[in-house]
């Protein structure tokens, strides 16, 4: 590769004033200046040979222009300064950087954002879909996302986002009636110490106002909770005499019909008190002593809860609840005892759909971060 060897990129001219560069005060001494001239020959010779190889008959030419240039370079430094170098080539496309830089050089890095106030934040993320019927003849799943920051201090302000990107899942019907369906939409609200009180889509309520309670729980609400499994079962089961369902939210949300009559079939009714201890769980705000004593009320008999038959996940306990057109899928971690995910599953073809068929279902994350609304 005659065309590409060093001889032919660098001159001889230009070769010595690279080394007048590097020894901008001239060697020292006359073994130095020897030094430097074995090392300029050894060098020459070395990319004769290479170019001499490269062009043997039957061998494809490699033209890298680039990269020879550069190990030139490196070449020179290691012969003429004794330093170590570190020779790192990156396409030489645009916005693409090629770079020598002494080993153990580290490159700087973008800092990150500073911690906004009240960090560091939980992090609860709602991941969850819709069952939305359209003339009550076609029925579609729609995915939104519920995100809440809540802050170390709890009396600090609160940021939660609601979201939906417009796609949908189709059941059953008409595909063609998905155009009837919202687009995509989002809104965003914050609150000190989390008493939200305008209007929002679930979870979190979807009326302004109203009192505190299961169905719309605050942290002052949950904070006022026994911790001891027994107690609090009898709490919510005296509680239940006095329901406010309805007034807040459910822990999965509602069926939504578009135009035509509702269908009753499709509203999900939760047996005994398993919608208060799913509405507190689904919250993201109980602690971890209420999240177990929710979490063994489950077990509970005459709470409303049955084991399911199938197979719990690794680290996870897995329960559900049945009211004859619906069975919901409860899946707590068992070391956070935190929801990982609820499903309503079809029990009956009056639900509109077949047995089996998932008709809503709640995906629930947990974390921490430094930033809100990221």
């Amino acid at each position: 590769m005659s065309e590409d060897n060093v001889r032919h990129l660098w001159s001889d001219a230009e070769l010595d004033e690279a080394l007048a560069a590097l020894h901008p005060h001239g060697p020292a001494s006359q073994a130095e200046w020897t030094e430097l001239d074995r090392g300029r020959a050894r060098m020459l010779r070395a990319a004769d040979a290479i170019g001499e190889q490269d062009t043997l008959p039957g061998r494809p030419r490699r033209r890298r222009a680039g990269a020879w240039r550069w190990i030139a370079v490196a070449a020179s430094v290691v012969l003429m300064t004794g330093s170590i170098v570190v020779a790192r080539e990156i396409n030489n496309a645009p916005n693409r950087v090629t770079d020598v830089a002494p080993a153990g050089t580290e490159v700087p890095q973008p800092s990150a954002p500073a911690p906004e106030p009240g960090a560091p934040f939980t992090h609860v993320v709602n991941k969850y879909s819709v069952l939305e019927w359209v003339e009550g003849r076609s029925a579609f799943l729609a995915p939104e996302q519920v995100d809440l920051w809540i802050p170390a201090d709890r009396t600090q302000v609160w940021k939660r986002r609601w979201t939906r990107d417009g796609s949908a899942k189709f059941l059953t019907g008409r595909r063609s009636d998905q155009t009837r369906l919202t687009g995509p939409a989002t809104l965003e609200q914050s609150a000190r110490g989390g008493r939200f009180t305008a209007d929002f889509p679930h979870p979190g309520g979807t009326t302004a106002g109203g009192p505190a309670g299961w169905f719309k729980p605050t942290p002052e609400f949950l904070a006022g909770l026994p911790a001891d499994p027994a107690q609090l079962a009898g709490r919510m089961i005296m509680d239940r005499t006095q329901s406010q369902a309805g007034t807040g939210y459910p822990p999965l949300a509602e069926p939504r019909n578009y135009g035509g009559p509702p269908r009753p079939a499709s509203q999900v009714r939760y047996p005994g008190i398993t919608e208060m201890v799913l509405v507190a769980l689904a919250s993201g705000q109980a602690s971890l002593p209420l999240r177990s004593a929710l979490v063994k009320t489950m077990s509970m008999p005459g709470t409303g809860f049955v084991r399911p038959t199938s197979a719990a996940r690794p680290g996870t306990a897995e329960l559900a609840s049945v009211d004859g057109q619906y069975r919901v899928r409860v899946t707590v971690d068992q070391t956070t005892m935190q929801l990982v995910d609820l499903q309503v599953v079809s029990e009956t073809v009056a639900t509109g759909a077949e047995p089996g068929t998932v008709l809503s279902s709640a995906q629930f994350s947990f974390g921490e971060t430094t930033q809100a609304q990221e």
